[in-house]
């Protein structure tokens, strides 16, 4: 059936209500010939799906059923997929035949052809292409004698892509390249695209990390305009009019041994009265990067620097975030400061912000720092710093304990850095550790950014904030549930507090629970943004906050910094001119947003790629392992290094294993053991797939890798006799698991609202002049 053949029949049918017989459509659309013929048999073909309806004689009108629902269309297997709709109780089934030209994410406009009976409770028909989601896409082009064709990565777009002999860039057969899309698919036609980047062959080493660049739209390189823009910029550091002149104070740098970008540089003075004098010196990237330049622009785009486990790719040339902007020591740097009095509360009694220039007395890292506050090994050109040093270590106990008085909640999480050979290869995984050093850094960007963020808010001048909001109630209602086993005082009502997480973690800590209960509670946040709208920030238990300390690295910092320049040179908006600046900077707001989703979800690709391969060689190795997470499909287990895995429920052989949703446990029907989260439980590493970052475990030790490979073979036999029988989704990821658990439980509540609301209009009827009195 012709798909927009059967939508211009539709429109036809919605602009007349007494309906309209096929010769009608035949002349509103002016088709003659052998048009005409494949009119009628669309025509007929929708009177047998039910589209139309008879209204009298040859008049036809569109069904009521046929109305449209707008949703976006995953694809599962290549025998059907879903439109996943907000306000649809459940997931519409796509059968194959009836997904027409949708590819896998594209918004779609989808038809109800079957509903409250058959296989599946809601079958549909996708009638129209709503908005195209895949413009780029990564896969494996195969040169043909007339043309190219790429297979796609995502095993979810099963059409290939036609590639023009002329817009192949060179790419032989087997390379991976990055498509750009020119031309939709159309019924018989395949989608056509051009390859914009040859990603490389396999053997290449840093393929792998390219491909994940790719996939998230990362970019390779500065565009030469940008770097030649940035090359010219004028490096000569002068006092002007309106900048202070710090250059004699003994500012410090503090950060790891390799980093590069120095963008932030402190020193604290005890003053006469017991209070501290907190100096928070931050590069001035503003000066450099002005708006409507090509690097602002190019920045803009950007939104952050993107930190992979192999590189990094920097939101500024390296001229910039390298050199002149980096706070190097002993060179003059232009800095925006913010220079804090602090009293022995932790409250700021005043503070200076605004333009300066400085000059760093000496660099330090993170290791000789926690030396010389803890062990006493003190190198001898850092002596002459350590009284400010340990002054700082003062100033940063009283912040942090100002922070916790109020609520602040505290997470303590265990990091792993991958370390990796000069291939790319994974060597180690090396525990990080945070020390002192890392809390003084911590505590004096968190002052400063507080302190900025209130001047901006007194300005009364439309500004750029950090926000965290309360997290919402069926996240919560989850956790009450995840945690319930604990008996600990897990928050809950509408009312909750930053204060009553922070209770929670604090109880928790050196109990077996600890890391399930920080976990979760993580997962019950809603994530961290930037808004133009200050709606304070839960986790930091901040009425105000924003951020201000890395411009080098994120956008909205540059943002904050140009504003306030701006106030100190133009004071008080005009309405008009606030106007402007609000919708700005909420669009940019947005924009940062996005790009700081995009990048935390590719620097966690990298990293699960990098563990994954890791792992590979200890297959057949066994572990102690901690249950972190309960689905219905199985456990998800953490090792001591970080590395975390599925034990696919498959392969829980002693028992039939049921997911109890109401306790969170995964309980044996016939022997009564039960899992909880954060149970000890030994394992066997099974299989590693490198290519989807998946690691799977056999519960138990296994003696030999014959044994695991039966064991596994038998596991994947019963979930193919089970599976057989029902059509089901993919399981979700080990990250997700918490959030679709609490979404799946928000749907739930949606859906016993809406019963409620027909029950009590039945009551009402029912019921009558009583029930309204009532």
């Amino acid at each position: 059936m012709n798909l927009k053949l059967s939508h211009d029949i539709m429109d036809i049918c919605n602009m007349e209500p007494d309906g309209v017989t096929v010769e009608d459509c035949a002349e509103r659309l002016r088709l003659a010939g052998g048009e005409l013929s494949e009119l009628f048999e669309t025509f007929e073909e929708m009177i047998r799906r039910g589209s139309l309806v008879r209204i009298s004689e040859e008049r036809y009108g569109a069904s009521k059923r046929a109305q449209e629902i707008v949703g976006i269309y995953k694809g599962y297997t290549p025998t059907f997929g879903f439109v996943l709709c907000e306000n649809m109780q459940d997931d519409i089934y796509i059968a194959e035949q009836y997904r027409h030209t949708a590819m896998n994410n594209d918004k779609v406009a989808v038809r109800i052809i079957q509903s409250g009976s058959g296989r599946h409770k809601t079958e549909g028909e996708i009638i129209r292409i709503v908005e195209r989601a895949n413009k780029t896409l990564v896969g494996t082009f195969e040169r043909e004698k007339q043309c190219g064709f790429v297979r796609p990565d995502d095993e979810r777009i099963r059409e290939d892509i036609y590639i023009p002999l002329d817009k192949t860039a060179g790419a032989r057969s087997s390379a991976r390249v990055l498509v750009t899309i020119t031309k939709w698919p159309e019924e018989g036609r395949k989608a056509e695209g051009e390859v914009t980047e040859i990603l490389g062959y396999d053997g290449d080493k840093d393929l792998d990390i390219k491909v994940i660049m790719a996939r998230h739209g990362l970019p390779f390189a500065f565009p030469d305009d940008v770097l030649k823009e940035a090359d010219s910029i004028d490096r000569t550091v002068v006092l002007e009019d309106g900048r202070r002149d710090y250059r004699h104070r003994q500012l410090i740098t503090i950060d790891g041994e390799d980093a590069k970008d120095l963008d932030d540089a402190i020193d604290v003075e005890r003053l006469s009265n017991g209070n501290y004098r907190l100096g928070v010196y931050i590069a001035d990237v503003s000066y450099y990067v002005r708006p409507r330049t090509l690097l602002d622009a190019e920045a803009y785009e950007r939104g952050t620097s993107v930190y992979l486990v192999d590189r990094v790719i920097p939101m500024l040339p390296t001229v910039l975030s390298n050199d002149m902007c980096s706070l190097n020591a002993g060179q003059d740097r232009y800095s925006m400061t913010c220079v804090m009095e602090i009293d022995k509360e932790g409250k700021v009694v005043k503070a200076d912000i605004g333009p300066a220039v400085i000059r760093v007395k000496r660099r330090c890292n993170y290791k000789e720092v926690k030396k010389a506050l803890v062990d006493d090994i003190i190198p001898d050109d850092l002596q002459p710093f350590m009284p400010m040093l340990r002054d700082l270590q003062d100033v940063a106990q009283i912040l942090k304990q100002m922070r916790l008085r109020r609520g602040a909640i505290d997470f303590d999480f265990p990091e792993y850095k991958i370390i990796l050979d000069e291939e790319g290869k994974p060597l180690r995984l090396e525990k990080r550790e945070r020390t002192i050093a890392e809390q003084i850094v911590e505590e004096c960007m968190l002052i400063a950014n507080e302190t900025v963020a209130a001047y901006l808010r007194d300005s009364e001048n439309p500004a750029v904030y950090r926000v965290h909001e309360t997290p919402e109630p069926e996240r919560l209602e989850m956790m009450r549930i995840v945690l319930a086993s604990f008996d600990l005082p897990v928050p809950s009502g509408d009312d909750v507090k930053p204060a009553d997480f922070q209770k929670l973690l604090k109880q928790s800590k050196g109990t077996s629970a600890e890391l399930v209960v920080q976990t979760i509670a993580l997962r019950s946040m809603q994530q961290a943004r930037y808004s133009t709208n200050n709606a304070g920030h839960f986790g930091l238990a901040s009425e105000c906050y924003t951020h201000f300390t890395s411009p080098i690295r994120r956008y909205p910092d540059l943002m904050v910094h140009r504003l306030i320049r701006q106030n100190k040179k133009r004071g008080k908006l005009t309405q008009e001119e606030a106007q402007q600046s609000l919708a700005y900077h909420t669009i940019a707001a947005d924009q940062a947003s996005s790009r700081e989703r995009i990048a935390v979800e590719a620097e966690r690709e990298t990293d699960d790629l990098k563990k994954a391969q890791y792992m590979v060689p200890f297959i057949g190795q066994p572990y102690e392992a901690h249950i972190t997470g309960i689905t219905s499909f199985g456990l998800f287990v953490g090792l001591e290094n970080g590395i975390e895995g599925l034990v696919h429920i498959s392969l829980l052989t002693d028992d039939i294993y049921e997911f109890d949703e109401g306790t969170y446990t995964m309980r044996g029907q016939h022997g009564g053991r039960v899992y909880h989260l954060g149970d000890m439980m030994e394992v066997t590493l099974a299989k590693v797939n490198v290519e989807k970052c998946e690691i799977d475990f056999v519960p138990g030790k296994v003696e030999s890798l014959e044994d695991l490979r039966q064991l596994m073979a038998a596991g994947a036999e019963r979930r193919h006799r089970k599976n057989g029988s029902r059509s089901g989704k993919q399981e979700v990821t080990k990250r997700n698991w918490f959030a679709d658990a609490a979404d799946s439980q928000k749907g739930k509540k949606k859906k016993k609202d809406k019963k409620g609301k027909k029950k009590g209009k039945k009551d009402k009827k029912r019921k009558g002049k009583k029930s309204r009195k009532k």
